[in-house]
């Protein structure tokens, strides 16, 4: 039996790519946020920092890319902190 190796290419972080694949994220995120699925919110959370840091190195002379990812980012990671301070009120007034 001979297997196949079968070669992918590395994902683009460039430009639109860069800000497409933050996009996905970003409604992944939020899907979690909706469904209150803390497990999965987390482990978004740490592929958030890594595809950040690709995002922000394959778009270094482009800051116009960067502003746009990191500004649609940031009105995620808001309603994130609001709805845990939520959660937190709510705990505490129980």
């Amino acid at each position: 039996m001979q297997s196949h190796l079968k070669l992918v290419k590395p994902p683009l972080y460039s430009g639109q790519d860069g800000i497409a694949a933050m996009r996905a994220l970003q409604r992944e995120l939020s899907l979690a946020l909706q469904v209150e699925d803390w497990a999965r919110v987390r482990h978004l959370d740490r592929i958030c920092v890594l595809l950040i840091e690709r995002v922000i190195a394959a778009n270094k002379d482009d800051k116009s890319t960067l502003i746009c990812a990191l500004s649609e980012l940031k009105g995620v990671y808001a309603g994130l902190i609001a709805q845990c301070q939520q959660e937190v009120s709510l705990m505490a007034n129980h």
